[in-house]
């Protein structure tokens, strides 16, 4: 009797660590959802910087080889497996996972799935796994933000930055974003920033000084790091928060601890993985409530029109090099997302 074919699919493989462009787009078997989770037919993915160091080895979780990059998709729903309510075949879904986001067909916890609102693409719904998370816990759970408040968004027309500005405004605050770029300058402002700064032409320690009066902001995003981090200590005020997200820049600042003393200040990390469950021992199943508040109240404020999600570049996903290329060049100015 001949053996039943698997079905197959495209995706990028990682077949050992190492450079992006050492990966390939190959036909692999389709995988099935186990209890507890959904398959989902892709209809875009994002691409991040984050996945670029788990290919090279250099970030905190090792996949085992071989596997398919990629942690944000969004398309439908194809199956679902043993225990899951509230879903339908063809559901317009977005969610968080592990790796297998470059390919046509991904496996997500259904905890970490979540509809995708009617005004939403699904390029743009590929912010709502993490980048919009990301800012959402790094302001509201973490910074505590306060309306009338002051917050400086560093790399504020990328996509956790342009998040950052958007929900900052929508609780109240008033917005200072850096870029790289006056073309990246106005795209942070288009998201709503009260003051945009070209960190590459200007001193922002010294103007967010003089537009705060002298009193420094409140809060501070940072995903950049080295002298990034070390500067904005100094534009910011008495009890004021600095929530770290990353270190862009490749460097990790050794700030002037004294600094923190003097002006009570706090710096609060925060790795937004660890909510879904990349922590070791851990399947992030202790923070399923939290998750479920933060993106119902996401996706209110898409409904309602108070979010503009921005994607920048569209490719196939035989042009998922590019597309890294794109990110780890940083000419982006929203996000980077690979189409079916």
């Amino acid at each position: 009797m001949r053996k039943k074919k698997d079905k197959l699919m495209r995706a990028v493989v990682c077949n050992a660590f190492g450079p992006f462009e050492n990966m390939s787009v190959e036909n692999i078997s389709v995988p099935a959802p186990r209890a507890g989770q959904l398959a989902i037919n892709v209809k875009a993915a994002g691409v991040s910087f984050a996945q670029s160091l788990l290919v090279t080895e250099k970030y905190q979780r090792k996949p085992p080889l071989p596997f398919v990059p990629g942690a944000e998709v969004a398309g439908t729903v194809a199956a679902i497996g043993d225990g899951v309510d509230g879903y339908d075949l063809g559901t317009p879904v977005y969610a968080a996972i592990d790796w297998g986001g470059f390919a046509e067909l991904a496996i997500a916890k259904a905890m970490h799935c979540f509809s995708i609102p009617k005004n939403l693409s699904f390029e743009q719904a590929t912010l709502f796994p993490i980048s919009y998370p990301t800012s959402y816990a790094a302001l509201i759970w973490k910074a505590k933000i306060q309306e009338s408040e002051t917050v400086l968004v560093h790399g504020g027309a990328g996509a956790v930055g342009s998040a950052a500005i958007g929900i900052a405004k929508v609780r109240g605050a008033k917005v200072i974003a850096t870029a790289g770029s006056s073309e990246k300058c106005k795209i942070a402002a288009n998201h709503g920033a009260d003051l945009t700064i070209n960190y590459t032409t200007e001193n922002f320690r010294d103007i967010v000084k003089d537009w705060t009066g002298g009193k420094g902001v409140d809060v501070v995003i940072d995903p950049v790091g080295g002298d990034v981090g070390i500067n904005s200590l100094r534009a910011m005020g008495r009890e004021s928060r600095l929530i770290t997200l990353g270190f862009a820049s490749g460097v990790i600042p050794k700030p002037p601890i004294n600094l923190l003393l003097v002006k009570n200040m706090s710096i609060i990390g925060l790795n937004y993985g660890t909510y879904l469950g990349w922590s070791p021992g851990d399947d992030g199943s202790r923070y399923e409530d939290n998750l479920s508040v933060l993106h119902t109240d996401l996706c209110t404020m898409m409904a309602n029109g108070m979010l503009a999600p921005k994607v920048s570049h569209r490719f196939p996903l035989a042009e998922f090099n590019t597309a890294m290329d794109t990110v780890l060049r940083r000419q982006s100015t929203g996000k980077v997302v690979l189409n079916m």
